[in-house]
């Protein structure tokens, strides 16, 4: 499956998303990585045009996670089928519920947990 991963808008730490995608990566699936400092609307647009069924969200600073939260505002209006998943050093499962994520990965591995389980159907 396609996944799209992206540093949200502002935040310019990438080594965390980096990690993600090399592990996703060598779990076969395609990542469409945007690297860092995406403005919103670029995921989101990038998720609409690739048919994605996950996007991955990075942020390190409590400063950036409100475009994430942005991002998954717009993901839910425009292309609501798509699950997120959001990791970062400044995130917790309860913030991660708060701004409407989908899954909350504490390191890579969960992350690749999670994207199985889109992948599967199990995630609905």
């Amino acid at each position: 499956g396609k996944i799209v991963i992206a540093t949200v808008k502002g935040d310019v730490h990438d080594i965390g998303k980096n990690i993600v995608r090399l592990l996703l990566e060598n779990y076969g699936y395609d990542v469409i990585d945007l690297g860092k400092d995406v403005p919103p609307q670029k995921i989101v647009d990038a998720a609409i045009s690739n048919q994605v069924r996950l996007v991955g969200l990075s942020a390190l600073m409590t400063t950036t996670v409100g475009a994430m939260e942005e991002t998954i505002k717009l993901l839910h209006q425009q292309y609501p089928e798509c699950k997120t998943v959001v990791g970062g050093a400044v995130l917790t499962g309860d913030y991660a519920e708060t701004i409407g994520a989908d899954c909350y990965a504490k390191d890579a591995k969960a992350t690749v947990d999670y994207a199985k389980t889109v992948f599967d159907g199990s995630a609905d």
